[in-house]
């Protein structure tokens, strides 16, 4: 195979990788959604304390699942535009297109920083709503080492999820 076949099939396939993800991230959000508002009111529905506390956990495996979607797309576009792109002499890349002006790439970033303010809002008021229901049942019962648990699983998770996010967001080449 020569160098430039291999480049051009290297083009194909990282342009494929990014409809796809592209894609997964549209499923995802509608399905992770509507997975949350149904398991919310499954959960309001029924007298099940534990099905409540799993919902701020969901929402933080969905947030993942985004910015990991979202990195492949970073991380495929900054290959072609680093490494595949400059291969092809005389020609503006989409890539290189795409970083010669900041303005091209605020609807990304707005797109991000929306979603993800969005899910950590949503995280916040479910688990604010699931520590106050366990709080309520720790009060009747007097055991609250599960109310303790779960709010410092959450708040660990929270960290957790926001060290990804902030390590997305500086190695991102959209943002």
């Amino acid at each position: 195979m020569s160098t430039d076949e291999f480049m051009k099939q290297q083009y194909l396939a990282l342009r494929t990788e990014i409809n796809d993800s592209t894609s997964r991230i549209f499923k995802l959000l509608v399905i992770g959604m509507l997975l949350v508002l149904v398991s919310g009111y499954l959960a309001s529905a029924s007298s099940a304390t534990l099905a409540n506390a799993a919902i701020p956990f969901m929402l933080l495996a969905i947030m993942i699942a985004f910015i990991n979607e979202q990195n492949n797309i970073s991380r495929a576009g900054k290959y072609l535009r680093e490494v595949v792109e400059p291969t092809i002499p005389d020609v503006t890349g989409w890539e290189h297109w795409l970083s010669s002006k900041s303005e091209y790439r605020e609807a990304d970033r707005a797109y991000f920083v929306g979603f993800s303010v969005f899910f950590l809002i949503f995280f916040a008021i479910s688990a604010s709503l699931a520590l106050a229901n366990l709080g309520k049942e720790a009060e009747v019962t007097a055991n609250y080492l599960f109310f303790w648990s779960t709010a410092i699983a959450y708040a660990l998770s929270a960290f957790c999820v926001l060290a990804i996010l902030v390590r997305h967001w500086r190695s991102s080449a959209i943002l």
